[in-house]
């Protein structure tokens, strides 16, 4: 699965650019496929499961010089999780442009809240 690491390809908010490393990480470890094949038990989901690939992600995240580099509290990496199984079972392009219209919508909903 080829997954674009440039930031350039990527949606321009602030979790995107870890997700995008995020997915830089998983291309690296070669977990694509286990991503598009596997999920987490209902009862736990990523923030519980225990499988090793969990650790592995966790403790290969780099930011762009190379450096180790994890900004993830739980429930964002779960969060960033679900982003990496969704880009593995759709395709980067189907999901950024969910992502992107997403953004849409939280922005005119801001903008109608006054913020």
């Amino acid at each position: 699965m080829s997954i674009p690491t440039n930031k350039t390809s990527w949606p321009s908010d602030y979790f995107s650019n870890d997700l995008r490393l995020m997915a830089a990480t998983v291309t690296q470890l070669e977990l694509w496929d286990w991503f598009k094949q596997e999920s987490p038990p209902e009862d736990t989901g990523y923030s519980w499961w225990k499988h090793p690939n969990i650790n592995k992600i966790s403790n290969n995240l780099r930011n762009d010089d190379g450096d180790l580099y994890n900004p993830h509290s739980g429930c964002s990496f779960a969060c960033a999780m679900r982003n990496m199984q969704t880009i593995a079972r759709n395709g980067f392009p189907a999901w950024k442009g969910a992502y992107e219209k997403r953004q849409v919508v939280w922005k005119a909903l801001n903008l109608q809240r006054g913020k």
